[in-house]
């Protein structure tokens, strides 16, 4: 045999079970979730449902409890991602061309930050929340996202931003724009998928979250969806079926999102390379 064959063929065979044991989650996932229930928690585990039903997800999108919970978890994740872009992009753009050096020092650091693990922010968070009245609240939520979303995404847009040669942007100023001009009308337009890719992050993080949303909700006024989930595996007993019905539901916000970005990814590469 071909020995180039037969690297392409245990590289196809490699992908094949990589994709199978990734996939694998959350085709079961889909299956459990149009199970009735005795055949969810059947055993041995029956593979294939003989009868498949919606009656999961008819339960679970009449409870009010969850129809609030997908609120609040959309307007969180939404007002971070939106915040974040906002101050991460005006952030970055004066990191890498307004100041001296490039930032370099200032974007390490902020990196570095990213390096210390969650649970050291658990108790300080908590104390400048209870103190500014923000328990409970969605606003506290998005206190507490913004301050692991913010660096990550000006870390993001920066490195972004510095694959634009700073050529564009002088000759924009010749041209007589202002900064702001350079920023919104040459530098944003081929720096697209990267801050797409910063909101993107920014959104799945927000939407998944838990531990913070656990620590720092308390009642179904402010809690996500994620808290939600943990609240539905019962006291005795586990409805599998519905709470996979619930997962599945909440995965299509970050599943459709990512397999249209990256028509956007492309084409604003493509446009990028045009302008460039």
């Amino acid at each position: 045999m071909n020995p180039s064959r037969s690297v392409m063929a245990s590289a196809h065979a490699v992908l094949i079970a990589t994709t199978v044991f990734v996939l694998f989650p959350y085709a079961w996932m889909l299956v459990t979730s149009i199970k009735p229930v005795a055949d969810a928690v059947a055993f041995p585990v029956r593979w294939i449902p003989q009868t498949t039903t919606l009656e999961n997800y008819t339960a679970i999108l009449s409870d009010p409890r969850f129809l609030r919970s997908v609120l609040n978890s959309t307007i969180v994740a939404v007002v971070v991602t939106t915040l974040s872009l906002a101050l991460a992009v005006p952030a970055a753009y004066g990191l890498t061309r307004l100041v001296r050096g490039g930032g370099r020092p200032v974007l390490v650091g902020i990196l570095a930050s990213q390096f210390f693990p969650p649970m050291v922010f658990f108790v300080p968070f908590y104390i400048i929340l209870q103190h500014a009245g923000l328990l409970n609240t969605l606003s506290g939520l998005v206190f507490a996202y913004l301050s692991v979303t913010l660096p990550i995404c000006t870390w993001m847009v920066s490195t972004s931003l510095r694959g634009i040669p700073i050529e564009i942007e002088e000759a924009a100023r010749v041209d007589g724009c202002t900064e702001l001009q350079v920023l919104g009308k040459v530098v944003l337009p081929i720096a697209t998928p990267g801050v797409v890719t910063a909101g993107v992050f920014s959104f799945v993080l927000s939407w998944q979250e838990y531990i913070f949303a656990l620590l720092y909700t308390t009642t179904e006024r402010a809690q996500t969806a994620p808290v939600l989930l943990f609240y539905l595996l019962g006291q005795h007993q586990i409805d599998y079926a519905r709470l996979m019905a619930a997962a599945v539901l909440l995965s299509i916000p970050i599943a459709v999102p990512f397999a249209v970005i990256q028509r956007i990814y492309r084409s604003g590469l493509a446009e990028g390379g045009l302008k460039g």
